[in-house]
């Protein structure tokens, strides 16, 4: 389920990448009572996040106490250790590293666990993004399955 505190949305700077384009304007273009009145998101910005992972109740270890922790400071070191088991299983076949993901994981949506439940706090009065099946602008693709994902990449060149 999303984290009623995680951040995401649309950028009023970057326009959205070819390979994303695609995905964040469908959503953006969601008739849904769910969704934040269009007015207050630029729709084809650049959509993030791009993964999600889990980063409520994370255990960690401090001073020896297991303390549960949470926020990005646990997700991003948890999907950057699937990303690099990725790149160190392409290493063992003789293969290159994978380099820049984004395009890889927007063609191949289907290797990550979508999130399709939960809802961002919002601002005020004003509801967040919720998330919904396909990339979301609260949950992104989903977050990294690493068993689908060594399928993918092992494929490639």
């Amino acid at each position: 389920s999303a984290w009623s505190g995680s951040s995401g949305g649309y950028s009023d700077v970057f326009a959205a990448p070819d390979w994303q384009a695609d995905v964040t304007l469908a959503y953006a273009e969601l008739e849904d009572s769910d969704m934040p009145p269009a007015s207050y998101f630029n729709k084809t910005g650049r959509g993030f996040p791009d993964i999600a992972a889990q980063a409520v109740e994370y255990p960690v270890v401090v001073n020896g106490l297991t303390t549960p922790v949470a926020g990005t400071s646990c997700a991003c070191p948890c999907s950057s250790g699937i990303f690099g088991l990725l790149n160190d299983a392409r290493l063992a076949a003789g293969k290159s590293s994978l380099g820049f993901l984004n395009p890889l994981l927007y063609a191949n949506p289907e290797a990550l666990n979508d999130v399709t439940l939960g809802v961002q706090g919002g601002c005020g009065r004003v509801s967040g993004f919720p998330a919904k099946q396909g990339w979301d602008a609260v949950t992104g693709l989903g977050s990294p399955n690493y068993e689908k994902l060594l399928e993918v990449v092992m494929k490639l060149q």
